[in-house]
């Protein structure tokens, strides 16, 4: 089962460095979408995210029903998320399913997965053969 949450967490990673932008459930009056941690007695919430839309509207239900799918745009999330996130010990909760399983992981760790994420990007994208006319 791990196994799967890591996967999805990978995934996650992957897309939101690929398409800058992640997304989360928010209501106007309640806020974000966060729920207890399962795993981590060191957090004081989970804030969850996806990275598509469309997993996100999965867990439009039940207590969720009336909040709505909300881009953030990654250069909001890595300035004005994060480093709030890891002071506050707000875990994230990254592709979680509907069942709401998956990871808890630490703001700075996916911070960091994120930014090795891009630096392997531009190592990839530097090392590509240009074409000489």
């Amino acid at each position: 089962m791990k196994e799967q949450y890591l996967k999805r967490a990978e995934l996650f990673v992957e897309q939101v460095a690929a398409n800058n932008e992640l997304f989360g459930l928010f209501d106007e009056t309640l806020g974000w979408a966060n729920c207890h941690a399962h795993d981590n007695k060191d957090a004081t919430a989970v804030y969850l995210f996806w990275s598509e839309a469309a997993s996100a509207d999965k867990l439009r239900a039940e207590e969720w029903a009336n909040y709505k799918v909300e881009p953030i745009a990654l250069e909001v999330f890595f300035e004005s998320w994060l480093d709030g996130m890891q002071k506050q010990q707000v875990f994230a909760g990254v592709n979680w399913d509907e069942e709401l399983c998956g990871l808890e992981i630490e703001a700075m760790v996916l911070k960091n997965a994120l930014i090795e994420k891009f630096q392997v990007n531009d190592v990839e994208v530097e090392a590509e053969p240009t074409a000489t006319v």
